[in-house]
């Protein structure tokens, strides 16, 4: 999934260039293309799809350009996060009318990536036998109040050879602190990833009572022997009818066949600038500079964004972000969560001039 447009990582992000497709860690490679190189050692070519926001096909393929332009599925509308997964479970049933899918996000980090790529086999393996949507999960080690956390269920039905999928007993979505350090020391909750396994009749099936407009739509999109044009074409014609909506809140949270599947690699969320600060490099006062130089004098823990022929000087400073853009320059705590409302703001009295 690569269609968002990454409000909270303003100026840096941008309409027409939003953070999946930038390279937030001077490496080279944007998310997205570090999510393809992943999945390329799990998934023989031909079997990746990018779901994306038709305004970023061409961003798509200038970074996978080895990627078959047929693999990429055009969304002509942001709606959110259900109509892209039910759109991509039809396109593959079209292909292959057994096919088993996951689900990945183009703006996350994974370490240790030998551990991911068994877990990924294992989740194929597991739904391909169980009518079952399952979603990764990694154990919370501390009271992280942003993520969204998955309570297991009783443990003692544990199936042979499949001893990390549990039956998924309650979601939580961004719980204040007290509870979250409850849910870290109780040891039943993990880390809601957003990373998904299905067969897509499994999730075409438990999406259809829980929206029936859209998936009907769909059905009629995918009926019978049409070409991809033609499906395509009926595709942008019905899409800005369906409701913009999160697949976790109309469908994961409500599915009574959902399943956790117990990760045990590095994970991140690259959700706020402070995730970009964390995994980042540092020197010895602990900042962090992409791009130009910068001079810190009495200045700890700052994250820095300059233009790579701008030097900055930072004094006295300690924890904050600076971020300079073309034509925007942002100062503030790093940790700051208000961003996205300072560029809604920015926004609705300058249009899209600074977006």
């Amino acid at each position: 999934m690569a269609g968002g447009f990454g409000s909270r990582f303003w100026p840096t992000s941008t309409l027409s260039v939003p953070k999946q497709f930038i390279d937030f860690f001077g490496c080279g490679k944007s998310l997205l293309r570090q999510t393809f190189e992943r999945v390329s050692k799990i998934f023989p070519e031909g079997h990746i799809i990018v779901t994306t926001h038709r305004s970023y096909t061409h961003l798509v393929q200038e970074q996978l350009p080895e990627l078959d332009p047929q693999c990429i599925l055009h969304e002509p509308a942001f709606k959110g996060t259900a109509p892209s997964m039910a759109y991509a479970a039809y396109f593959l049933r079209s292909i292959d009318p057994e096919a088993n899918m996951v689900v990945l996000p183009a703006d996350q980090l994974v370490f240790g990536e030998e551990a991911y790529t068994e877990a990924m086999e294992k989740a194929l393996e597991y739904v391909a036998t169980h009518p079952h949507l399952v979603t990764l999960g990694i154990r919370a080690t501390y009271p992280e109040t942003r993520y969204g956390y998955i309570q297991i269920g009783e443990t003692d039905s544990v199936e042979t050879g499949f001893e990390e999928f549990h039956k998924v007993k309650t979601f939580t979505e961004k719980p204040q602190e007290e509870f979250a350090r409850m849910f870290v020391e109780s040891g039943d909750f993990f880390w809601n990833t957003g990373l998904f396994a299905w067969n897509v009749n499994t999730i075409i099936d438990t999406m259809h009572p829980l929206l029936p407009e859209m998936m009907e739509s769909f059905d009629h999109v995918f009926a019978g022997e049409r070409s991809r044009d033609e499906r395509r074409a009926d595709v942008y014609r019905l899409y800005e009818s369906f409701p913009n909506i999160s697949v976790d809140h109309t469908v994961i949270e409500k599915a009574p066949n959902m399943y956790c599947q117990a990760g045990s690699f590095g994970w991140s969320d690259v959700g706020r600038w402070e995730d970009v600060y964390r995994e980042s490099g540092k020197d010895t006062q602990g900042n962090v500079v992409q791009g130009g130089e910068c001079d810190f004098y009495n200045s700890r823990n700052n994250l820095v964004l300059i233009p790579k022929d701008k030097i900055a000087i930072v004094k006295d400073l300690e924890g904050f972000l600076i971020n300079v853009t073309d034509n925007v320059i942002l100062v503030c705590p790093k940790d700051e969560d208000d961003i996205r409302n300072c560029r809604n703001s920015l926004m609705l009295k300058h249009g899209d001039k600074y977006m």
